[in-house]
């Protein structure tokens, strides 16, 4: 579906609110915007973000309780 917008006297332009939502666009996120200048057609697309890849890796090692590390880190130190 063709979205309108208007480019302000700043080259702004505001993406609509549907868009947003879709893409889950927020205050202050970064955008890419691709230009094909044959064309005369440009491409804006969310920029990648660190935290749109929370929870999409696995661990290879089995995960350890943070008491049970604390407590190797206190075996392994030296006696003073």
């Amino acid at each position: 579906m063709p979205y309108q917008t208007t480019i302000t006297r700043k080259g702004q332009i505001t993406i609509p609110k549907e868009i947003r939502e879709i893409l889950k666009l927020r205050t202050g996120r970064k955008l890419e915007i691709e230009f094909e200048k044959r064309k005369k057609e440009i491409r804006i697309k969310s920029a990648p973000d660190i935290l749109d890849l929370a929870g999409s890796f696995k661990p290879k090692r089995k995960i350890v309780n943070p008491v049970t590390i604390r407590e190797m880190m206190g075996k392994m130190q030296k006696p003073r």
